[in-house]
């Protein structure tokens, strides 16, 4: 996790990238990124968060703006003066060395003594327990096993920087969740900075101190996996962080704080106000599953809608309901199974509720 006290380590400013000068890969992108920060760049196939990364390591060139890796410029630095370790999706390891060899590389590369390569990649092995493994050759290993030497790689010559271009993308579901776990448990014992791409959203949730939602071209917010899930910036990051509900509206009140949203000119519900939004123009609620409740009492100051379930999935440990809602169907809720509960059923009348706290009305940015 990051330090109470931290410094940006990465600073982009102003950063546009464009190949025939009509067409914006990514625009107008400014932020930073701490030391010893884990961000993940998370969205869609064709957002930019790639490009961004490959302009960090210098394989692609931004069209403006500039790029600060402390105080130094990093624009016109070639990829390999950049010190920045690198993990790809395909690995990228040489098929004719050895494990250990792999491993070396780039201290070989920046001419380190023979006797201190050794202690360097018997270091690295233990980090990712291959030690056992150090004479074989990458066809020889797991996909998970190659993707620790790939790591291994990055982090061998010490540098401060890591970045990871969708890594575990060619994992099956069991080893990717374990090697997510461990990959947050190397950032967090070495302290080392780690800037991760990825399209899934449950690995930036897992994994990051911060996220940053990309879309076309421009980051649509940056912040904590909580706040991106509970504070939404718009109608985009509700829609692409976990479930919404994200009907849509005008906005008929606004007092800076809470907001009335009219879903029908005879039914309203009343929200967080999210930036960007104003009294008579168009709006999103953004409403997670979880927080609406089923025939029962929403906390605070509440909404309440009366619908009709049209389908019920169990779930185990809850019931995942589609209902119709303010005339709209694909209402989505999760209503905990409890024992002495009568299970819910298809075409059963429902009052369902929420409090005015638990959503957000939010501009419909980025849709």
């Amino acid at each position: 996790m990051l330090a109470s006290v931290s410094k940006p380590l990465v600073t982009f400013s102003s950063i546009d990238k464009t190949y025939d000068g009509e067409t914006f890969v990514t625009r107008n992108l400014n932020f930073m990124i701490e030391e010893g920060e884990f961000l993940s760049l998370l969205g869609p196939s064709g957002s930019g968060k790639t490009t961004t990364l490959m302009m960090l390591a210098g394989f692609e060139a931004p069209s403006n703006g500039t790029i600060l890796l402390g105080k130094s410029r990093l624009n016109e630095t070639p990829p390999h003066r950049r010190n920045i370790g690198m993990v790809f999706q395909n690995y990228a390891l040489f098929p004719n060395m050895t494990v250990a060899q792999n491993i070396a590389f780039p201290l070989s590369v920046r001419h380190v003594p023979k006797a201190e390569q050794q202690q360097r990649v018997e270091r690295a092995l233990a980090m990712v327990e291959l030690a056992h493994l150090a004479e074989r050759r990458p066809a020889q290993l797991s996909g998970g096993q190659q993707q620790r030497v790939a790591l291994a790689r990055a982090l061998v010559f010490e540098p401060k920087l890591v970045l990871m271009d969708e890594p575990l993308g060619a994992l099956d579901k069991n080893l990717r969740e374990s090697m997510q776990y461990e990959i947050k448990r190397l950032h967090e014992r070495l302290g080392v900075t780690i800037v991760y791409v990825t399209h899934d959203q449950s690995e930036a949730l897992t994994m990051s101190d911060r996220v940053a939602v990309f879309h076309h071209g421009r980051i649509q917010q940056i912040a904590t996996p909580k706040e991106l899930y509970e504070d939404p910036a718009n109608a985009f990051v509700a829609n692409f962080i976990g479930e919404n509900n994200g009907l849509q509206g005008r906005v008929t009140a606004h007092d800076g704080y809470y907001a009335t949203l009219a879903l029908t000119p005879e039914i309203s519900v009343r929200g967080r106000a999210g930036e960007g939004i104003a009294t008579d123009g168009p709006a999103v609620l953004a409403l997670r599953p979880e927080n609406v409740s089923f025939d029962g009492e929403a906390s605070g100051e509440g909404n309440r809608l009366t619908g009709t379930i049209d389908e019920v999935i169990y779930c185990g440990d809850h019931w995942r309901l589609h209902l119709t809602a303010a005339g709209r169907d694909g209402f989505i809720m999760k209503v905990p199974n409890k024992t002495a509960m009568a299970p819910p059923v298809p075409g059963q009348a429902a009052t369902i509720s929420w409090g005015q706290d638990d959503c957000k009305i939010v501009a419909n940015e980025g849709a």
